[in-house]
């Protein structure tokens, strides 16, 4: 048994008081949104309750209105976010990794490695609003505008230094000794970085991917700019539907509701796949070990 002092334990105990307390603070807004998302409008407008059962009774209606209603079709700015998300996230894992590969094993005669990195995340600091009317105008010469090609071309393209500075740590800066072993057993640098590197480095790239895939999925200037209808990603549609709001003086309590259920389905996609992840190096972690 390990023999802790009272000022040990008041400190212990001061820093867990702390926490949890940071921890509603950072909770308490999504427990919120939740609920008013099972709220009538009548409960809504009598005031503040948080406990269902005891202070109001759920009702679905926000929930039916907006997954059936046609007129808000936000089933597909869901599935756009999703398709565009995740396909973005793997390009760029997929690239960035090359690109650390190639740069951290191969000479570069043209730019060294360090210069490399320090180009791309420079590339990055632009200002999204400096970058959009020429990637607007691009999209409309090549008939892309309000497609999800031109999203997650566009996705690729802004997040891709921010996956090569995050993998530059994750895949080192040299051939590890298990990659050296397969090289000299004849084995091609494709099949090294594939069936070698990436293997190792799979949970490096997962917790880049999560952080990749919130800046996809959360991703709102260039969507509103590019997309205006088919192609269409949550957060312009969510940022559409509060401008409206906004524009109705005295509108109806209902608007909220389906506000906040749809924030709610905005927000579960993050929330389970950053649970996958940290599931998923959780068990790298106990494996190593």
């Amino acid at each position: 048994m390990v023999y802790r002092s009272p000022l040990q334990l008041l400190a212990r105990t001061a820093l867990y008081a702390i926490l949890a307390v940071w921890t509603f603070v950072c909770l308490f807004p999504l427990y919120w949104v939740a609920v008013n998302s099972i709220k009538s409008g009548d409960d809504i407008m009598e005031g503040p309750r948080y406990l269902p059962f005891i202070d109001f009774t759920p009702s679905p209606g926000a929930w039916s209105f907006i997954l059936s209603n046609a007129n808000e079709n936000l089933i597909l700015r869901y599935v756009n976010s999703g398709i565009v998300a995740m396909a973005s996230t793997l390009l760029c894992l997929c690239l960035g990794a090359m690109a650390v590969y190639g740069f951290t094993r191969f000479r570069a005669p043209v730019m060294s490695a360090g210069s490399f990195f320090i180009a791309m995340l420079a590339s990055r600091i632009l200002p999204p609003a400096v970058l959009v009317l020429p990637i607007y105008m691009m999209a409309l010469y090549t008939n892309t505008l309000d497609t999800r090609f031109a999203l997650v071309v566009t996705y690729t393209a802004i997040n891709l230094p921010v996956a090569i500075w995050l993998l530059r740590p994750v895949l080192g800066q040299r051939a590890s000794e298990q990659e050296e072993a397969a090289f000299l057993d004849g084995a091609s640098q494709l099949r090294i970085f594939f069936e070698v590197t990436v293997p190792m480095a799979a949970a490096g790239m997962a917790a880049a991917g999560l952080l990749i895939f919130v800046l996809c999925w959360n991703e709102y200037l260039f969507a509103a700019y590019l997309a205006a209808d088919n192609a269409m990603t949550v957060p312009p549609w969510m940022v559409g539907q509060l401008s409206l709001k906004e524009a109705q003086v005295g509108g109806d309590a209902e608007e909220w509701a389906n506000l906040s259920a749809a924030t709610v389905l905005m927000a579960a996609p993050l929330l389970v796949f950053t649970g996958l992840v940290q599931r998923v190096l959780s068990r790298v972690t106990q494996w190593r070990r």
